[in-house]
Order: C-alpha cells, then structure tokens, then sequence
C-alpha cells in the first residue's frame, strides 16, 4: 500500500522485489523504482564529482525488466551482479603471528560538540532582514475554454485561490525546518516566538500583521520559504557548536579489532596485523602495496569503520560530520594519518584542516609525533623520508 499509495522517502537505496510483477500493466514495477530514484539530498548539486547515490533493486523477471528496458531505451547500461555465482568474500582478522605489527590510536575529546544554544531577545537581532516586498495578490483566478476552430468563449469560470488559514501552522512548519537543518532537538518553544516576530517585523519591506492574507499567501510559497529557512540556519548555525580544547579519554587498539567480512579489494601485506589489508579502491591497494615496500615504515593498517576511530568537523555547509581516514602508518619517528585522494570534492579541504589540527592534539596530549598527510593518485610515489 505505501507503494501504492505513494511513499516520499528519499533514503531508499535497496529494492527488493518479492511478487512476479507479471501484469501487462507495467505501473507497479515502475512504480516500486521509481520509489528509490528520489535524490537523497535534493538541495546538493547533481554531480558524480561531488557524490553517487547507488540503488539496487533485486528480483525476478518481471521486476528486471524495467530495468532492461531502461537500458535500451536511454542507451545505458546498469551494473549487475548474477546471484547464482559465488561472491568474493574475504573474512579480515587479526593475525596473531603479527603482533609486532598493532598500532594504538588515541582517542581524543570532541574538539567541536553540538550544544543547546540559548534563544533569548537578542536572537532575533543576529539575523538580518530579507525585506521581501509585499505584493497584493489578487486571490482570484480565471478559467477559460476557447473553441479553437470558432474562437468562441465556451466556458469561463472564476475561482478563489486557496490561502493557508491556520497561521500558526506556517510558523510550526517552519520552526520544524530550521532546527533540523540545525540539528537541534527540545527547542521548538524557545525558537517559535523568534520566528513568528521575524515575519512580522523583518521579513517583509514593513510590518506586517498574520492574519493578512497577503503576508499568509506569500509564506507559503516554496521560493520564499526556502529564504526564510536559508537566513535562519546561516545566522544560527554557528551558535550551534562550541570549540573545546582536546584531551586523550580512550585509545584503540588495532589488535581489538573484530574479525569482518570484506566484498573489495584486499592486498597480503607484511607490515599489517591483518591477515589482508582491506582496500576500497586499485589506489589503496597500490598504497598499501607503497607503504609495505618501504623501509621507512614500520608498521599501518587500513582504517575501516569497523576499527572505530574517526574525526568530527564541519563541511562546506557548516553542518557536523565525521570524517573516517585512510590509513594509520607508523614511522622510525613519528604516526601519520593518511588520506589517499582521487578526484577532490568539496569537502576535502574542511577534512584536510580538521585532521592536521587532529595531529597537533594528538601530539600535545601524547608526546608522540603525528602529521597528516594527503596523497593524491598522480602523486603516490611519495617517499616519507620527506615527511
């Protein structure tokens, strides 16, 4: 029935048929696609540069073939995988003949945290008026039907165009947007009455009253909505984090590390405690392959998501992220964190200044040397005898 019915949900990213989809109607197939090709985050640039949002849709026949019609009819051509063939999966665990090879990671405080900032009377001064000016609408509509071989006037009819009228809704559907956007939570009264005065007083080209039907008609157009939720978020978003300074809490030890299953790329390493390093790509492979050829280094492993270590920091948007790093290497002297790098999005250099002040805590509240170091494809013959 949600299929059915309609279903706005944009994080489907796995579709799996269980019915024949035999009908010689195609529109519940079509449908049940349809429902995963929703753009995960509909305000982001569509560029396979900046992010590739993958779905996969697995079922019979009749499910498949949308698909090959798809890829007929556009001139594409789909990934596909045949079920009834083995899949390569490696178990990565620990190799306890390894041991001289386990890496120990501290980990810090949260240099950046979330926090409950306080709305008080001074807030709505920190966001700036939009000045939108006022428009008299006319609130009616008129239809017309033209006989076109006569050019005759057959039906002419005038309707009201419709106009929210619980004002406070508005308000609460707004109040709703900016916090999560903010990433806030339990702040929902405090934030209310600030937005409610903005309108009345800042957002229009003069005061305003909100039971005008004017100013209620205007809020609830999409391109207007989206500047009053944009001017909010980017003179709120700040006062939604604090900088603290970092201390060591914890630390993780590459030995305690689960056995995991692994469906890419791995490379047999000497100097890891894996029995395999687990790779994403043919450039990982090619650095672990780097990094264990060369004297310098005396022990590294893969950082996976399982290992558990990861950095927090704020993206291109000001929002809060956690950025997991490539690789941990051990040298004569010093730990680094490396970060291999095909092509660069947008984020990359919030990630590079994040970890590199990482390292410098790191090293204040250890003693040990640690540096960040990106190595991007067409430079992966670095020698860290330069570090």
């Amino acid at each position: 029935m949600m299929l059915n019915e309609g279903w706005d949900v944009r994080n489907v990213n796995v579709i799996v048929g269980l019915r024949s989809y035999t009908s010689e109607r195609n529109v519940l197939p079509e449908q049940v696609i349809g429902r995963g090709l929703r753009k995960m985050f509909p305000d982001e640039n569509a560029s396979v540069k900046d992010f590739v949002n993958i779905l996969e849709v697995i079922g019979p026949p009749g499910l498949m073939q949308i698909i090959e019609e798809l890829e007929r009819n556009e001139n594409i051509t789909f990934g596909t995988a045949n079920l009834g063939n083995q899949i390569n999966v490696t178990t990565i665990f620990v190799d306890m003949d390894k041991q001289e090879f386990d890496l120990e990671i501290p980990i810090l405080t949260p240099v950046i945290v979330v926090r409950e900032f306080e709305i008080d009377e001074n807030t709505l001064d920190k966001i700036p008026p939009l000045n939108i000016r006022l428009e008299n609408k006319v609130f009616k509509t008129t239809y017309k039907a033209v006989d076109m071989v006569t050019g005759s006037v057959q039906v002419e009819r005038n309707w009201d165009m419709p106009v929210p009228q619980d004002v406070k809704s508005v308000i609460a559907y707004y109040t709703g947007r900016i916090l999560k956007e903010l990433n806030l939570a339990n702040m929902f009264a405090d934030l209310y009455p600030i937005v409610k005065e903005y309108i009345e007083k800042k957002l229009f080209d003069q005061n305003v009253e909100l039971e005008d039907p004017r100013v209620l008609f205007q809020i609830s157009e999409p391109e207007l909505q989206e500047k009053l939720i944009k001017v909010f978020v980017d003179n709120l978003k700040d006062l939604a984090f604090t900088d603290r300074q970092a201390s060591i809490f914890d630390r993780i030890r590459i030995s305690d590390t689960q056995p995991f299953v692994w469906t890419k790329k791995v490379y047999q390493a000497n100097k890891c405690i894996f029995n395999y390093v687990p790779c994403n790509n043919d450039l990982e492979v090619n650095f672990a392959r780097f990094l264990d050829s060369v004297n310098d280094v005396k022990a590294f492993s893969k950082l996976v998501q399982k290992i558990g270590f990861f950095i927090e920091y704020r993206d291109s948007g000001g929002n809060l992220r956690y950025y997991y790093p490539d690789f941990l290497v051990k040298l004569e002297d010093k730990y680094v964190i490396a970060e291999t790098k095909g092509e660069e999005d947008v984020d990359v250099k919030f990630k590079d200044k994040r970890a590199k002040l990482w390292c410098e805590d790191a090293e204040r509240v250890t003693g040990d040397k640690w540096i960040y170091v990106r190595v991007n494809e067409d430079e992966l013959q670095i020698s860290f005898r330069k570090l």
